[in-house]
């Protein structure tokens, strides 16, 4: 490792990876960006949270959005900043973390990192971001009718007419005469 990247800090991010409990520290600002682009063009919940290390909780945001871009410098010290696809005026920044924690050992619960940043007297503040999925092309989530099939759906229909006891004349499909 230089010293360019040691001075700048990034030297001593270390990675913690939840699967087969290891540690390591953070070889370059590439591997990181390779990382977080995992995010990218995808829905993001995130959780920012400050405490005291005895556990009392100063402040939490919570928040869902579709990550456009991430950016990454190490001038001084690292700055992580992600945007909104959709908003402009809202990003996160993180300032010169001291440890990225990847959770990826649960199926189905999506890929996650959390980012800890430590500050004198004993502060300690949390990013945690987690993968919800592609963003798709624009069209929003389908609702569980999108899902299901025409003949399906009129099975539905006929039944909770019936448990509701009115009378709906029967459902055929529709045909035309020539």
């Amino acid at each position: 490792m230089d010293q360019l990247t040691r001075r700048a800090g990034v030297g001593f991010l270390k990675i913690i990876y939840t699967r087969g409990n290891r540690t390591e520290t953070l070889a370059s600002i590439s591997t990181l960006r390779k990382i977080l682009g995992r995010f990218v063009r995808h829905r993001v919940f995130y959780e920012i949270s400050s405490r005291n290390r005895r556990g009392h909780e100063f402040f939490s945001t919570k928040n869902t959005f579709v990550v456009g871009s991430i950016e990454v410098v190490n001038r001084d010290y690292l700055t992580i900043t992600i945007f909104d696809a959709h908003n402009s005026t809202h990003s996160i920044e993180i300032l010169n973390p001291s440890a990225m924690r990847i959770y990826d050992e649960t199926m189905g619960k999506g890929f996650a990192v959390s980012f800890l940043s430590e500050s004198p007297g004993d502060v300690e503040t949390r990013c945690y971001l987690r993968d919800e999925g592609d963003a798709g092309d624009g069209i929003g989530e389908r609702s569980e009718l999108d899902k299901i099939s025409l003949p399906q759906l009129f099975e539905y229909l006929e039944e909770i007419t019936q448990v509701q006891g009115i009378a709906a004349p029967p459902l055929a499909p529709p045909h035309a005469t020539l």
